[in-house]
């Protein structure tokens, strides 16, 4: 902070070849992770100053060197760690040059508003087959998640393939799992897999053009999409206030 402050009241102090501005911004954006990245991360999270690292350009490692030498502070651990994976980021709707196939199925892909992808849960939902201990959370959870939808929101839903994870089995009845792209309050774009009734799923109306259908057909898969329960948990952190799911009275706490 001391140092953004003193290049914004003496610009001619800056060593970036872009002037003042944007040196102010590298060191912003590379600090943005550095407060708490040296306490222990829980399990799945990436370590703070690793991510910071490997992020950075070579500016911001050059500034990240010489104060961590201010400080004492080797960073060969930093430049011998190993590639973090990529971190999660929104499905893809459209294919690209490079990135294509052969449109599957197009016919699969629908349409549907946040009201009617929450029908179609909770009527699925009805007739799940609910675990005594962890069911409660569950549902509370589904519950908070179709709260959160975009009010405006477009989603689309296809039938989830052969070939791709399936979480549970089918059943009971027509239960099956979807493919489904959500928009969320925010903004966000996600993928979820919703179990539905797939007379429910039928009944719908074909709503997509056949332009767009082939679009969505013809984006190949690919893995760190960013889900539920990411983006559940960044929400979380985000917005504290917001009702937590998980404060239920569950047969255990009885």
């Amino acid at each position: 902070m001391i140092e953004i402050r003193a290049l914004a009241s003496r610009p001619d102090r800056s060593n970036h070849p872009e002037g003042h501005l944007a040196e102010i911004r590298l060191i912003a954006d590379v600090c943005h992770n550095l407060p708490g990245a040296d306490q222990p991360r829980p399990v799945g999270e990436y370590d703070g100053l690793v991510y910071t690292w490997q992020t950075a350009n070579d500016f911001q490692r050059s500034w990240l060197r010489k104060h961590f030498a201010q400080a004492g502070i080797d960073t060969a651990f930093l430049e011998q760690a190993p590639l973090l994976p990529r971190p999660a980021t929104a499905p893809d709707t459209r294919p690209t040059w490079k990135h294509w196939q052969f449109p599957r199925d197009p016919k699969a892909f629908i349409a549907v508003n946040s009201m009617t992808l929450a029908n179609l849960v909770r009527r699925a939902q009805a007739v799940e087959h609910h675990d005594p201990t962890y069911g409660p959370v569950r549902t509370a959870f589904i519950e908070w998640f179709l709260d959160h939808l975009h009010p405006d929101g477009r989603h689309i839903l296809r039938l989830s393939r052969q070939d791709e994870t399936q979480f549970r089995p089918d059943g009971p009845g027509d239960l099956r799992q979807y493919r489904a792209l959500v928009i969320m309050s925010d903004g966000a774009l996600i993928v979820d897999h919703p179990r539905l009734r797939a007379t429910d799923v039928a009944a719908l109306p074909s709503n997509l053009f056949l332009l767009r259908r082939l679009q969505l057909a013809a984006v190949p898969p690919r893995g760190r999409e960013r889900d539920a329960g990411l983006w559940a948990r960044h929400h979380r952190a985000t917005h504290p206030a917001c009702r937590d799911w998980t404060v239920l009275n569950t047969p255990d706490d009885a």
